[in-house]
């Protein structure tokens, strides 16, 4: 049941995202250093905590919405040797972290 509870939670979120988390519409921005990269997400992430209304079942605080943007959303490098903010909110979804964060 727990795991149908979170693929259910999974899918609504991602499915509402592209219209109402900011991250997903810079995925495609690069930065020139981590730093840049991290203080956007950490902007974006300031700006979505309305997620704490959508998804009550999910998030009990605005400090549990961030701390999952932030993990879901983590600066990486790529080849062209800039950062890029990712969707890794799948994977954070199913995570052991998130699993226990939720109990």
């Amino acid at each position: 049941m727990t795991k149908f509870l979170i693929a259910a939670a999974a899918e609504a979120f991602i499915l509402t995202s592209p219209a109402h988390a900011n991250h997903v519409l810079h995925l495609d921005d690069p930065f020139a250093s981590r730093g840049a990269c991290e203080v956007e997400r950490n902007a974006l992430s300031n700006d979505d905590d309305f997620l704490i209304d959508l998804f009550p079942d999910l998030f009990s605080s605005e400090g549990e919405v961030r701390s999952f943007l932030n993990r879901a959303f983590p600066c990486e490098l790529r080849a062209d040797g800039n950062w890029y903010i990712t969707d890794h909110r799948v994977e954070v979804l199913g995570s052991d972290w998130f699993a226990r964060r939720n109990h």
